[in-house]
C-alpha cells in the first residue's frame, strides 16, 4: 500500500489526498482492486502478515493466531450467493461453478421440497466455505520450518457469548497428541451463563503517558533515599556483587550513550536536518528562500494557529475585494489571501485601504478571474498557491496581480518575494495556455498606489534551477 501511494504521488501532478481515495474507490469498484503486494522475508525480524501473503514463503518459527470459531472459518453470509446477496454471479454462470453447491430446486413438489432444497444449498454453501478457508489455513500452518505455533481463545472483547477453538485448532490438537506435551494450555470451557471477563475491564489511560506507569511511587521513593543519603555512589563502592555488576552495565552503556551524543555534536553543532516536503505553497517558498532555518523550524514542529487568523492576517481587505469582484471561494488555511504578507495592514485599516483602491489604477478594470488556485510542479516539487486576481490585457497579455496593504520591502528582502510572482506567472500561463512571455506580473502596494512589476522574473527553467539549487534539507537548532 505504501508503495502504490508513493507511485501516485510522483506520477500525478498535484497529488491530492481526495484524489488518491477516489483513486483507490475506482481500483475496489471497477478493477477488482489492487494487485496483492510480495512480501520479502527480513531476517532478524518480526514480521506480521496474512496467509494470503505468507503463500510460498518459509519461517523458522511461525504463530498462527486466531483459530477461533467464527474466525477461522468465518461464518458464511447469506448475502455472499446468489440466493442472498444481491448483485451477486449465479453460481452456473461462473467459471469455477463445478466447485459450488447447486440449489436442487427441480426436484421439489411444494413448499416444503423448496425449503429442503435451500437449507441443502445452504448447508453445501457452508461446507465450500470452509472447504476454501481450510485450504488457507493449510498455507498458514505449513510456513514453519522448525517451530508452529498455534492459538484461540473463549473470549472477544465485546462478545456475550464465548467462541472456543475453531474445528482446526481442534483438530491440529488431536494430531499433535496432548498427552505428548506438546499441547500448552487448553483452557476449559466457560461454564454456563458466564459473562465475558474482558468486558469487566474498562481500559484506562492517562495522557500525557506516564514513562514510569505504577511504578511511579516506588521509584520516586527509592529516589528520595538516594537523595537523603550520604556517601559516595560511584560504582566501585556498590558491595553487593550482583548489584555492582549490573551497576557496571548500566555505566557501561550510559558511556556508549554519551560518547555517541558528543560525536553527534562534534559532527553538527547543535543543528539538525529537516527534509523539505515534495510540496511547498508559495508563501513557503518565498519563506525557504528568506530564511531556511525559520521554514525548518516550522517542518520540524508544526505549530496550530490562533483561531482568528482573518484578523491577525488582516484579510478583510481581500475579502471585501471578492466580494466587489464576484467571487467567493473556499480556501484552505495556508492559502487565505493575504496569508503570505509580512507586515499585512491590520484589519482596522479596512475604510482606509479602501479608500485607497477606490482612487487608485486598478478600481476601474474588471479582472477574468479571481482568487484563482493552482499547483504546478517545477523541478519535481509541487508548488500550490493562489493568485489574487488576473487582468486581460487589449494586445492579448494578461497581468497577474497581487494586492499588498503593507508597505513595499527593498533590498534582499525585495527580489526574495519576487519568487512569489515567478510563481503566479509560470501558473497562470498553464492554466490559460498563453506562452509565459505573454503574462507578466505585479504587486499592487494598495496605500501607495504603485504597481510593482519586476522586469527579470524568472521564466520555467530559471524557477527550476532555483529549485532544484534548494538543499533538500535544512539545518535546525534542536
Amino acid at each position: 500500500f505504501a508503495e502504490t501511494a508513493a507511485r501516485f504521488a510522483s506520477e500525478t501532478q498535484g497529488a491530492t489526498l481526495s484524489a488518491f481515495l477516489a483513486f483507490l474507490e475506482a481500483a475496489e469498484s471497477e478493477e477488482r482492486g489492487l494487485d496483492t503486494g510480495e512480501t520479502d522475508l527480513v531476517e532478524g525480524a518480526v514480521q506480521v502478515l496474512t496467509a494470503h501473503a505468507a503463500k510460498g514463503l518459509e519461517w523458522d518459527i511461525v504463530s498462527v493466531a486466531g483459530l477461533t470459531k467464527g474466525i477461522l472459518p468465518g461464518k458464511t453470509n447469506r448475502s455472499d450467493h446468489y440466493l442472498g446477496g444481491l448483485g451477486v454471479l449465479p453460481f452456473p454462470l461462473r467459471g469455477d461453478s463445478v466447485g459450488l453447491p447447486t440449489f436442487p430446486y427441480a426436484n421439489a413438489a411444494d413448499q416444503k421440497g423448496v425449503r429442503d432444497a435451500l437449507d441443502a444449498f445452504t448447508a453445501g454453501w457452508a461446507a465450500h466455505g470452509e472447504r476454501e478457508e481450510r485450504r488457507l489455513a493449510y498455507v498458514a500452518v505449513t510456513r514453519p520450518k522448525q517451530l508452529l505455533l498455534c492459538s484461540g481463545f473463549w473470549w472477544s472483547e465485546g462478545n456475550v457469548n464465548a467462541q472456543g477453538p475453531s474445528v482446526f485448532l481442534t483438530e491440529i490438537a488431536s494430531a499433535c497428541g496432548a498427552g505428548a506435551g506438546i499441547v500448552e494450555h487448553w483452557a476449559p470451557a466457560p461454564a454456563d451463563g458466564a459473562s465475558n471477563p474482558t468486558n469487566a475491564e474498562v481500559a484506562r489511560i492517562a495522557w500525557p503517558l506516564d514513562p514510569l506507569g505504577g511504578r511511579r511511587e516506588v521509584i520516586a521513593a527509592a529516589a528520595e533515599q538516594v537523595r537523603a543519603s550520604p556517601g559516595d555512589w560511584s560504582v566501585a563502592n556498590i558491595e553487593h556483587p550482583v548489584v555492582r555488576a549490573e551497576a557496571e552495565r548500566w555505566s557501561y552503556e550510559v558511556n556508549l550513550l554519551l560518547a555517541e551524543r558528543a560525536r553527534n555534536q562534534r559532527a553538527h553543532g547543535d543543528a539538525m536536518e529537516v527534509a523539505l516536503p515534495r510540496q511547498l505553497s508559495v508563501s513557503q517558498l518565498v519563506e525557504l528562500g528568506d530564511d531556511p532555518g525559520a521554514l525548518a523550524a516550522r517542518l520540524r514542529r508544526p505549530m496550530p494557529v490562533r483561531p482568528d487568523p482573518q484578523s491577525r492576517r488582516g484579510t478583510a481587505f481581500h475579502r471585501w475585494l471578492e466580494q466587489r469582484f464576484g467571487s467567493q471561494q473556499l480556501l484552505d488555511l495556508d492559502e487565505l489571501p493575504g496569508a503570505g504578507d509580512e507586515g499585512a495592514a491590520d484589519d482596522a485599516a479596512l475604510a482606509e485601504l479602501q479608500a485607497a483602491f477606490l482612487g487608485g489604477a486598478w478600481a476601474d478594470r474588471e479582472p477574468v478571474a479571481v482568487e484563482v488556485g493552482f499547483a504546478t510542479t517545477v523541478g519535481g516539487v509541487v508548488i500550490r498557491g493562489r493568485m489574487d486576481a488576473v487582468f486581460a490585457n487589449d494586445d492579448g497579455t494578461f497581468d497577474v496581480i497581487d494586492w499588498k496593504t503593507g508597505r513595499r520591502p527593498s533590498g534582499r528582502h525585495a527580489q526574495v518575494v519576487a519568487v512569489q510572482l515567478a510563481a503566479y506567472r509560470l501558473a497562470w500561463a498553464e492554466l490559460a495556455g498563453v506562452p509565459v512571455d505573454d503574462v507578466r506580473a505585479g504587486f499592487y502596494y494598495v496605500r501607495d498606489d504603485v504597481t510593482v512589476r519586476p522586469a527579470d522574473l524568472m521564466d520555467a527553467d530559471g524557477l527550476e534551477r532555483l529549485i532544484v539549487a534548494l538543499p533538500s534539507t535544512v539545518d535546525v537548532q534542536r
